[in-house]
């Protein structure tokens, strides 16, 4: 199996379906280990924060607010 690397511009919508296209005849979105950690530490480091905040009664954000 081959391995490629693309850099492209997110806006533009050609490349977007032409990779639509490669992942409908097969090709496979690969995640770097380190990209995957680093995704993973973001996560757990935000929750932590989250709830150091909230049972430290610090948070004063509702919520409901976000989805009105």
């Amino acid at each position: 199996m081959a391995t490629i690397t693309l850099e492209y511009d997110g806006r533009n919508r050609a490349i977007k379906q032409l990779i639509e296209v490669l992942f409908t005849l097969g090709a496979k979105e690969a995640v770097s280990d380190s990209e995957e950690k680093t995704q993973k530490q973001m996560v757990k480091e935000s929750l932590t924060t989250a709830f150091d905040e909230l049972y430290s009664d610090k948070a004063r954000k509702n919520a409901r607010n976000l989805f009105a």
